[in-house]
């Protein structure tokens, strides 16, 4: 049973009676075909519109139920959604764009990510089918990154290794922290990405969606030593782990493309943090 069919419902008719509003269009889970939606998943919508801002002020979301959360969030191409919590455990977000905001981010690839394993036109009064079966490819993530970005990538990480271990140092817990869990693990992530997709053509989504399925065993039984408590040692000791992980993946990527390797700045990085 869709959960969501009664807040669809209302969205839906307030479409047909509402000038303003062009197409609505279904993305995300919902619609996809490979890992499908579950009990847990929320609701994503194009809210095609000449008028935006009741979408964003709040106004038009709480026609539609009882409204538990609600915020605005940066979103595809530099605009912005209005998530919501309706009933305690509908998640519903809804981008709204004007069909020439819309339009513009189907034409220049912007909206391909969101819409690349599936969609579903809920309202069309823009006649968007042949649009977008035009534009839209279902396709899978397909990393790449050349040598100069690269010996960037992990320039950077090794630098940020000495820049969290002198916060550590000087007693700057949080900042440390921050650096290892956040800031490291996400170029961790690009390696792991690229890695896993040069080493098996592996789709590796985004953001580290499924990571635990697509990175494969050995990986993934590293990373649980790779993240820290709030605690001087233990962000040390994880930051360690996070060199290891890092550097092993990035050599062999490295043999793998022919790129050279910053041995240096890898040797700089290690003796900075007595390994």
């Amino acid at each position: 049973m869709d959960k969501y069919s009664d807040i669809k419902g209302r969205i839906l008719e307030s479409a047909k009676s509402d000038d303003d509003i062009r197409a609505i269009i279904a993305i995300g889970s919902t619609t996809r075909s490979d890992v499908k939606a579950d009990e847990y998943s929320d609701l994503d919508l194009f809210i095609i519109t000449t008028n935006v801002e009741p979408w964003y002020s709040g106004e038009y979301p709480e026609k539609f139920g009882n409204v538990a959360i609600s915020f605005i969030e940066d979103t595809l191409g530099g605009g912005k959604e209005r998530r919501c919590i309706f009933d305690e455990d509908k998640d519903v977000d809804m981008i709204a764009l004007t069909p020439e905001q819309f339009e513009t981010a189907v034409k220049e690839g912007v909206a391909q990510w969101v819409m690349n394993r599936g969609y579903e036109i809920l309202y069309d009064e823009m006649n968007y089918g042949d649009f977008l079966r035009e534009h839209i490819k279902h396709s899978v993530t397909a990393p790449s990154m050349s040598e100069d970005e690269f010996l960037n990538m992990i320039n950077d990480f090794f630098f940020h290794n000495i820049w969290a271990y002198k916060k550590l140092k000087r007693g700057e817990i949080w900042a440390a922290k921050m650096n290892v869990d956040n800031y490291h693990k996400a170029h961790l992530l690009k390696a792991i990405e690229l890695y896993r997709y040069k080493k098996e053509s592996v789709d590796v989504w985004h953001e580290g969606r499924f990571i635990d399925k697509w990175a494969g065993d050995e990986i993934v039984s590293e990373l649980s030593e790779c993240f820290a408590h709030y605690d001087k040692e233990d962000i040390l000791r994880a930051l360690k782990k996070t060199h290891e992980l890092f550097v092993r993946i990035t050599r062999e990527l490295a043999q793998m493309e022919g790129y050279k390797y910053p041995d240096e700045a890898e040797r700089c990085a290690k003796a900075y943090l007595g390994m």
